[in-house]
C-alpha cells in the first residue's frame, strides 16, 4: 500500500532540477571541473553547505578549501555529487517535524556511507563513491515511511527496541511492506541507477538476491550498516542483535576473524568522522 502511494503523496520531498543537473554532470565522463563549478554555483547555498562538507575533518585536507573550483579538483566529481545529495537528504529528513529523532537518522544514514567507503578500501572494491553513496540512500525507505506514516514508524521502533529484535525481522514477521522494499521503490521513482535500488532492497539480508549484478556493493553496505549499527546503537531506529549474513564471506572474500580488525580500524574512522556524522550540514541548513 505504502509503495503505491510514493508517487503521489506531496510529503516526500523528491531532488530537484538542480540536483539532478548536478548528478548528470558529475557523472559525465567529459564534463569539466569549470562545468561542473558552474552548475552547483546556480545555488548559492549549496556551495556552501559543500564546502563546509569538505572541510571536515573526514576528508583530511592540509588546509581550509574556500573555493569550489578548489573542492571539485582535490576531491573530485563523483564526491562532490555525493556531498550535494547529502544536502539534499539533510533536507528531506529535515522537511517537517514527526516523532522520531531525524538527526539521529541521519548520522546512521552517514556513517553507514563513510563505512561502506572504508570497507571498499580494504578490500579493494573501486567505486568508492558509488558505495558511499549507496550507503548514504540504503535507509531511505524509513524515511519515507516516517514521512508518509509517522505514527506507523514510532511504533515499529518501540517494537523494535521493546523486543530486542531487529526492525526487518518485525516486518517480515507481521508481512507488511518493509523499508527496503519501500526505499527501494522510492530510489526507482527517483530515477536512481539500479544499483541503488538493489542496494536499498538487499541491504538487511543480501542473500536474498545472491545473483545480483550489484551483490557485492549490497554485502559492501550489508556490513557498514552493522557496523554502524554497534558504534552508534539506535539511530537507525532499529535494536536488538544487527543480523550478519554469511554470504558477506563469500562475496567480500574475508575471514570472520577480519571483523575484529575492521572493528578496530572503524572506532577511528568513527572518531575522525563526528563532525561530518553529527554536525553535517546543520548550521548551514538552518534546520
Amino acid at each position: 500500500m505504502i509503495k503505491e502511494l510514493l508517487d503521489v503523496v506531496s510529503e516526500i520531498p523528491t531532488p530537484d532540477a538542480l540536483i539532478q543537473q548536478i548528478i548528470s554532470t558529475a557523472s559525465n565522463p567529459n564534463t569539466s571541473a569549470k562545468e561542473l563549478e558552474k552548475v552547483i554555483s546556480m545555488d548559492v547555498g549549496l556551495s556552501t553547505k559543500i564546502l563546509k562538507l569538505v572541510n571536515s575533518a573526514y576528508y583530511g585536507l592540509p588546509r581550509k578549501i574556500t573555493k569550489l573550483s578548489e573542492a571539485i579538483v582535490i576531491v573530485g566529481f563523483k564526491t562532490v555529487r555525493n556531498l550535494a545529495l547529502s544536502v539534499f537528504t539533510y533536507s528531506a529528513l529535515h522537511s517537517r517535524t514527526t516523532f522520531i529523532d531525524h538527526d539521529k537518522l541521519w548520522s546512521h544514514f552517514m556513517l553507514t556511507s563513510i563505512l561502506s567507503e572504508q570497507i571498499s578500501k580494504n578490500i579493494g572494491f573501486m567505486n568508492r563513491e558509488e558505495v558511499f553513496l549507496a550507503g548514504l540512500m540504503h535507509d531511505i525507505g524509513k524515511l519515507a515511511i516516517d514521512l508518509i506514516f509517522p505514527t506507523y514508524i514510532l511504533e515499529l521502533s518501540k517494537a523494535s527496541k521493546e523486543l530486542g529484535i531487529p526492525m526487518f525481522k518485525i516486518e517480515y514477521e507481521l508481512g507488511v511492506e518493509s523499508h527496503t522494499e519501500i526505499g527501494a521503490e522510492l530510489l526507482r521513482i527517483w530515477k536512481f541507477p539500479q544499483e541503488y535500488v538493489d542496494v536499498a532492497y538487499l541491504h538487511q539480508k543480501p542473500s536474498l538476491n545472491p545473483d545480483s549484478p550489484y551483490i557485492e556493493m549490497c554485502c559492501i553496505v550489508h556490513l557498514a550498516d552493522l557496523y554502524s549499527n554497534i558504534l552508534i546503537p539506535g539511530t537507525s531506529l532499529s535494536y536488538g542483535n544487527s543480523y550478519l549474513d554469511p554470504i558477506v564471506f563469500q562475496i567480500l572474500g574475508i575471514k570472520p576473524s577480519s571483523l575484529k580488525l575492521f572493528y578496530n580500524d572503524f572506532g577511528r574512522v568513527y572518531e575522525r568522522s563526528k563532525d561530518l556524522i553529527f554536525g553535517g550540514v546543520e548550521s548551514e541548513t538552518g534546520v
